[in-house]
């Protein structure tokens, strides 16, 4: 299958680009910046503007599945902290969907967040009142744009909404919760596992929590 990751130098989009080498699938690594990847074979790195709609049907073209890691990045979650580029989510996504329908690939599994769109009723409240008192309360309504101008194009797209983001290994211990309780985390590497495995589903589905504790 051939793969393309998008945000591949950020932190999800390098564990996608490892794994999906690993498992034998041809990868394209896109970011805005250099993209180390080491002695993995079969991937290729691309290096462009993620809004260039030109660049993006170049590197897309032929693709199986755009698989999207991109995110705002945050100095930190203090509330005086904005996103360094805070339209970067708006025009990155008007431009990857209009790539990918100039170039005839429709499946896409993106990266989002559990809160977004109907998974807001997931989250305990404790967790809606920090989200209002940090930064973050700018990557949320970002988050929902980029969920909408997905979901209004028309492509196959799967979101992938993990819960709290912690590093280390893959622990295979993914659950789909209903509700979420306490401190819901999940290892960046599980969700990179989980969209690898959502892009080869036969059927497509739109949106899915994911947490390995938490879950109520």
């Amino acid at each position: 299958m051939k793969v393309v990751v998008l945000g591949a130098s950020g932190a999800i989009g390098r564990l996608l680009v490892q794994q999906a080498a690993a498992q034998g699938h041809q990868v394209v690594a896109v970011a805005r910046g250099a993209v180390d990847v080491g002695e993995l074979k079969g991937v290729v790195v691309e290096q462009g503007s993620l809004a260039d709609v030109a660049f993006l049907s170049r590197v897309i073209a032929g693709a199986d599945v755009v698989l999207s890691g991109l995110g705002l990045r945050l100095k930190g979650l203090a509330p005086w902290n904005t996103p360094e580029v805070p339209d970067f989510l708006d025009k990155s996504t008007a431009a990857i969907v209009t790539a990918m329908k100039t170039v005839g690939v429709r499946r896409a599994v993106v990266v989002s967040s559990s809160g977004i769109g109907d998974s807001a009723s997931l989250l305990p409240g404790f967790f809606k009142l920090f989200i209002a008192a940090s930064a973050m309360r700018h990557v949320w309504p970002a988050l929902n744009r980029m969920e909408e101008a997905w979901s209004k194009s028309g492509l196959d797209v799967t979101f992938v909404r993990p819960t709290g983001l912690s590093d280390g290994p893959a622990t295979g211990k993914i659950v789909e919760p209903t509700k979420l309780v306490g401190q819901a985390q999940i290892a960046r590497a599980d969700v990179a596992a989980f969209m690898l495995q959502e892009a080869v589903r036969p059927d497509v589905r739109r949106a899915v929590v994911v947490t390995t504790t938490g879950a109520g």
